[in-house]
């Protein structure tokens, strides 16, 4: 069976609303989803309620991706089975998602200096989590660049003149943040750290669940090196396509990575 543990809905910055989400998983034939918006839950109940009426829907599997900073290095926490209801989790995103609209004002002063005119009203404005995904289709619509990829490598991935962090959380704060909502803490898309001394050291010091071993960023040499590492710290195993349903971004539709059910199972039959 298929799963996909790591996707994006309007709820963040994707561009798919949940109840499409959840029509285009069953389409794929996965059989496990897990909406995991940044800093946001606002979408699972939707995908709950869709899941009912569709054909062949998922299993949903209560998400969240969160931000947060070790050093210079951007490190994003998946969350696994959450109380969504959870006070001090709604709290503590809402002034994540806050720390977003301030970090946009940021990149679009900085693209406009560029010569790149993109104004707020053009990057979804009723999506309070708005990001990175948003600015490159506003900058692909408006002309300036043929994709979203494009759009990233110029001028808005870390390095480059359009790039603004984002204040976070520390790794320690998500990861127990995570916990006292009742969930699993595991690291997201190690490979985009090209960081493997890092990684390790959050392994050893920092109160992980599991790892995010099948994403599309990490090649099957890559994805062996992440397994050892889950083995060695006694580590979850997940993985998921970080789906955003935006032309132009792998992948550009569900089902193309695929995560076998047998891989994750552990993170998807997780019982508190």
């Amino acid at each position: 069976m298929l799963v996909d543990l790591h996707t994006h809905s309007t709820s963040s910055d994707g561009t798919y609303t949940p109840a499409k989400l959840v029509e285009a998983a069953a389409a794929a034939k996965i059989g496990v989803l897990a909406l995991t918006d940044h800093d946001s839950v606002n979408g699972i109940v939707q995908a709950e309620a869709a899941a009912v009426n569709i054909k062949n829907a998922p299993r949903i599997i209560r998400g969240v991706e969160l931000g947060t900073q070790a050093g210079e290095a951007s490190v994003h926490i998946l969350g696994y089975h959450i109380d969504i209801s959870n006070e001090r989790l709604l709290t503590k995103m809402h002034e994540m998602r806050h720390a977003r609209e301030l970090r946009l004002q940021k990149i679009l002063q900085k693209i406009a200096a560029l010569g790149y005119y993109v104004e707020v009203s053009e990057c979804d404005p009723d999506n309070r989590a708005v990001g990175r995904p948003h600015v490159a289709k506003a900058l692909v619509a408006k002309g300036y660049f043929a994709t979203v990829q494009e759009a990233f490598d110029v001028l808005l991935k870390r390095g480059r003149p359009g790039y603004e962090p984002q204040p976070k959380l520390s790794p320690e704060e998500a990861v127990e943040l995570l916990h006292q909502s009742g969930g699993l803490a595991v690291l997201a898309h190690p490979s985009e750290l090209e960081d493997k001394p890092l990684v390790n050291c959050l392994m050893k010091n920092v109160k992980f669940d599991g790892i995010e071993v099948y994403h599309p960023s990490a090649d099957i040499n890559e994805q062996k090196y992440w397994l050892e590492l889950a083995q060695n710290f006694d580590l979850l195993v997940s993985g998921g396509s970080d789906f955003h349903g935006v032309s132009g971004r792998f992948p550009e539709q569900l089902g193309i990575f695929e995560v076998l059910y047998t891989n994750v199972k552990n993170v998807i039959e997780y019982k508190q």
